[in-house]
């Protein structure tokens, strides 16, 4: 029941942290039947090209095992046997092993996870065993099985009933035609088959990727977890924020002792200006604020004889620079002038 209500609960779907931890633990939405069935397609279409090939690799064997004595038919013929049978076995094993990696990459993509090879006991827990061979994936197995014997015999079946009259007549043409015309009839009941079951195979992998998504999701409290340890707990990062602002603030206020002239809205924006002629191409915003930082602003200056003047649109244009900035050329003529009302009054 615990288990079921807390399937239940898990309706957000999976983050990229989660599927990315799933996939190096091997968990990855695969379907064995897509790869078997794509594996034997593969293979009966290149059988049927190749088994020209295949058939002439058979013959020299069979006339060369022939053509030798009884004394050097083991020694000499093994030898043979064994090089014509690699040859006729090498291009069909490559063909499985590219078709193999081609539709498991087409799976998966590039996989390689040592954690799905290694041991664990619920594997060979007798119980868990149990449990598995009773399960709702083994039922839909066993019926996806059925369904595959189901179509598979059918079709097989509505396609030697149309052939019925050719192969009652095969014993009335030469016995050429007639291997011939079962070999056409043997690779077009496999084509057919094959075809078939690469579709289901199709479906079994689409019902796959959905139980793997459905394995995948997360309840809320497992989202905000991960958001946690992802991102950090919002009230620390908060906190964090907050002591960088008083820090900054505080780096800020001691600026204000050297600065040269505080610009003022006059009571919403306070922005302090720093010339240094000998450094410095254009006066710098040292400090700024608004409300009460300003108020704080105005009461720093007023400690040490800083002066202070009310230009309301200047306050605004120099507020929206960032600390440390330059003014821009378009205000130097107004601070310039500010400048020169401080320097008259023995600042």
């Amino acid at each position: 029941m615990l288990e079921e209500k807390d399937k239940d609960e898990r309706t957000e779907s999976a983050t990229p942290r989660r599927r990315e931890e799933a996939r190096r633990k091997g968990q990855v939405a695969r379907s064995t039947d897509l790869t078997s069935a794509f594996m034997f397609l593969i293979a009966i279409i290149a059988l049927r090209f190749l088994f020209p090939y295949f058939f002439s690799e058979i013959l020299n064997i069979s006339r060369h095992c022939w053509s030798l004595d009884k004394q050097s038919l083991i020694s000499h013929s093994l030898l043979f046997s064994l090089k014509h049978i690699g040859l006729v076995l090498m291009p069909m094993s490559l063909i499985l092993i590219i078709s193999a990696l081609t539709i498991n990459f087409f799976q998966v993509g590039f996989l390689m996870s040592g954690e799905a090879l290694m041991p664990k006991y619920e594997r060979i827990n007798p119980i868990k065993g149990a449990s598995r061979l009773i399960s709702k994936k083994t039922l839909i197995a066993f019926i996806q099985s059925l369904l595959k014997l189901f179509i598979v015999g059918y079709v097989l079946y509505i396609t030697l009933k149309s052939e019925k009259d050719k192969i009652i007549g095969l014993s009335d043409i030469p016995i050429k035609m007639s291997i011939s015309y079962i070999a056409s009839i043997i690779f077009k009941m496999s084509i057919r088959a094959a075809l078939i079951i690469f579709v289901l195979a199709l479906f079994d992998y689409a019902y796959q990727r959905w139980e793997y998504e459905q394995s995948l999701k997360m309840t809320k409290q497992e989202v905000k977890e991960e958001y946690k340890e992802t991102e950090g707990d919002p009230l620390i990062k908060s906190r964090i924020r907050s002591i960088q602002r008083e820090m900054a603030t505080r780096r800020m206020m001691q600026e204000i002792p050297k600065a040269d002239v505080v610009i003022t809205n006059p009571t919403k924006l306070a922005v302090v200006l720093k010339y240094n002629k000998e450094t410095d191409l254009a006066p710098k915003v040292c400090a700024k604020g608004a409300r009460l930082i300003a108020e704080r602003i105005k009461a720093i200056a007023r400690e040490h004889d800083i002066p202070i003047i009310e230009d309301k649109p200047l306050a605004r244009a120099l507020f929206k620079l960032e600390l440390g900035w330059e003014i821009p050329i378009e205000l130097y003529k107004a601070v310039a002038e500010i400048l020169a009302r401080v320097y008259r009054m023995g600042k």
